[in-house]
């Protein structure tokens, strides 16, 4: 029978390639990501990263914003939460990925960054963030509820 080498695992390189300061006061990172080569070829990937700093302000639509601004740290932990969009393209050369990723950069400048720089960009984000983790957290405190149940059944 023939013997199989484990293969080491091949992990992707994390560089930063270049940051945006918007009007907004949001910085856009652009992150490459690219796996290295496999039969000379390689999956280039451009990780776009805006960092979104929590405040009282992007609660103002609820009763109690400071309240609201309380409870998303304590769903989503301190520090910003993170906007990300990953970029993909498969099969390439080697030799074409730096040009591949600039293509990528300047592909999603002229098509998201008007997005990212409207004034309530950082608001709306940190609303939509905030429903979600209240959605994740209600179907995480109804799933015990129902597992409780269950094993009272048990008994």
């Amino acid at each position: 029978m023939p013997k199989y080498q484990e293969l080491e695992p091949i992990e992707s390189q994390e560089r930063t390639l270049d940051r945006l300061h918007l009007e907004n006061d949001l910085i856009v990172h652009f992150i490459d990501m690219s796996s290295p080569p496999v039969a000379g070829r390689c999956k280039v990937r451009l990780v776009i990263r805006v960092p979104v700093e929590p405040v009282e302000d992007h609660f103002s639509s609820y009763p109690n914003p400071s309240g609201a601004l309380q409870q998303f740290i304590s769903l989503a932990g301190p520090g910003p939460a993170e906007f990300r969009t990953i970029k993909k393209r498969s099969f390439i050369a080697l030799e074409e990925v730096e040009k591949t990723l600039v293509v990528m950069k300047d592909d999603f400048i002229r098509t998201g960054l008007e997005y990212l720089n409207k004034p309530g960009f950082a608001a709306n984000f940190i609303t939509r963030k905030y429903e979600e983790l209240l959605v994740g957290a209600a179907v995480g405190k109804a799933r015990e509820e129902a597992l409780r149940g269950m094993e009272g059944d048990r008994s």
